[in-house]
């Protein structure tokens, strides 16, 4: 296929919106404990999504599977699983830091590690050392100061959601940076192991190819190793929540006196969980746009704009009102630099050997 990264920015918007999407459905279901909403949004967006349109978009998927080795497929699934633990201290580490703070962290790590890290180790091949030949050509020196802007509006979006944070009168106290920020290094390392999942599968990418799937599509041989990974941990995690705090009724019926819907419900967790998926589902569309020797960018690319769309959901749920200019200016120039750094990352792609 040949490389279009004007294109491949494109679709990774596409993605990354969708991942920033991925959220909103919560707020409509409220009478649901957060176990019982979160294990129901994870079987659609890490079991029945990607088993689903993996089977629909890859030719004769099971013989996909009989022609892989093994441990391709072992290495995502365990890889997806460590990353299921990053989401989790996410969650649990914005009770202490605030979403702003660890956004910053958790986001900020995740996307200097799981761009950068690659070049040095692959989890197929092992240390590979590509990261000096990478960035020694004139577009590979460009690519490298956008990933470095990217870095800094995530930067500046982090601090303008502190500054919002502060000057909205809330109670600091209930913060405790010391367990807080431990946990967002812990969230940001173990979700940039994701990208490491999707590298260790490889070989069923090569697989489906050879099978007959699209060059766009098929990095979805890959989901159901690296999800299923993921929801394997989530689901241990909600079911001692579930169990500890007597929720599991919660599936049957919703309190008596609601008047909400329960097939509402989990059709709120069903959109939750695809709005999940199919950032990756455009992942890979785009990552496949991208070229073959800087499409390492892509995971950076994704960390930014998810930044981006989620301070536009931010506006559009109002949570700007009632703070002052100073912390909304700062939002805007954290926002402004990833613009620019998708713009530079693009330019290098786009001048990139072919």
């Amino acid at each position: 296929m040949q490389a279009n990264p004007i294109l491949g920015v494109a679709i990774h918007s596409v993605g990354a919106f969708s991942a920033s999407s991925c959220y909103t459905p919560q707020k409509k279901t409220k009478l649901w404990a957060w176990e019982v909403y979160w294990i129901s949004q994870a079987t659609f967006a890490w079991l029945v999504l990607p088993i689903t349109v993996a089977l629909l978009t890859i030719p004769d998927y099971f013989a996909v599977l009989r022609d892989c080795p093994p441990s391709a497929m072992r290495n995502s699934f365990l890889l997806g699983m460590l990353y299921g633990f990053g989401g989790m201290a996410f969650g649990l580490g914005i009770r202490y830091i605030g979403f702003s703070l660890m956004y910053t962290i958790a986001i900020g790590l995740s996307a200097a590690l799981g761009t950068l890290l690659p070049l040095i180790w692959d989890p197929t091949d092992g240390f590979v050392w590509v990261i000096v030949e990478k960035f020694s050509s004139l577009p590979g020196q460009v690519i490298l100061s956008g990933i470095v802007m990217s870095l800094l509006g995530i930067a500046i979006c982090g601090w303008a959601g502190v500054l919002r944070e502060k000057m909205s009168g809330e109670d600091v106290s209930r913060y405790s940076f010391r367990l807080g920020v431990p946990l967002a290094i812990f969230a940001g390392v173990l979700s940039a192991v994701f990208a490491f999942a999707l590298l260790a599968g490889k070989p069923l990418e090569v697989a489906a190819v050879e099978a007959g799937a699209s060059d766009q599509l098929k990095m979805n041989a890959i989901y159901p190793f690296s999800h299923g990974g993921a929801w394997v941990t989530n689901f241990l995690l909600c079911v001692i929540l579930i169990a500890r705090n007597r929720t599991g009724g919660q599936f049957l019926r919703l309190p008596k006196d609601s008047s909400a819907s329960l097939k509402f419900y989990y059709l709120m967790a069903l959109l939750s969980g695809a709005f999940w998926y199919f950032q990756f589902f455009f992942y890979g569309m785009g990552n496949a746009r991208m070229g073959e020797k800087y499409d390492f960018t892509s995971w950076a690319l994704h960390m930014a704009m998810l930044i981006l769309f989620s301070n536009f959901y931010g506006y559009l749920f109002s949570e700007w009102e009632g703070t002052t200019t100073k912390p909304k200016r700062v939002l805007h120039a954290g926002m402004a630099v990833i613009v620019l750094a998708t713009l530079v990352i693009t330019l290098g792609n786009y001048y990139a050997p072919k």
